[in-house]
């Protein structure tokens, strides 16, 4: 049985998220798990290949709730944020954010696009490809 939203509560899709977009709820299925990481700061990350109906990430969870997540569990993210690392995008909890195990094994989701593997760039940096691009293309 799916657990409910709260009255007003929208949930956001995977292929809505945009660099440094924060606060926002979503709900994904996890379909991989990594070797967690420890930061030199001794603190662990957890990383998952999740995904939704419009397409999969990776979810970085830092701490120790992380080793609680399963494959195949649905996890409920309120408080959430997409961030750029290296370049691509990645969602996460926020300082303040929490998840929740909301069910497991059955979510519609789609594995493409994968929304890690697209490389996000600067307004300038897009300006100045173009302009190279253009330097580059015979009169």
């Amino acid at each position: 049985m799916a657990v409910p939203l709260r009255p007003g509560q929208q949930l956001t899709s995977l292929a809505q998220l945009r660099p440094s977009m924060r606060g926002f709820d979503c709900e994904v299925i996890v379909l991989e798990t990594a070797v967690p990481k420890t930061t030199r700061e001794n603190q662990m990350i957890y990383t998952f290949l999740v995904a939704d109906r419009s397409g999969s990430i990776i979810m970085n969870i830092w701490g120790d709730d992380g080793k609680y997540i399963r494959n195949g569990d649905i996890i409920r993210i309120e408080g959430a944020e997409a961030k750029l690392f290296k370049g691509f995008l990645q969602l996460t909890t926020a300082k303040f954010g929490k998840f929740k195990r909301v069910g497991e094994d059955t979510m519609l989701f789609k594995e493409q696009p994968n929304f890690s593997d697209l490389m996000w760039v600067t307004e300038a940096e897009s300006r100045a490809m173009a302009q190279a691009e253009e330097g580059q293309r015979p009169s």
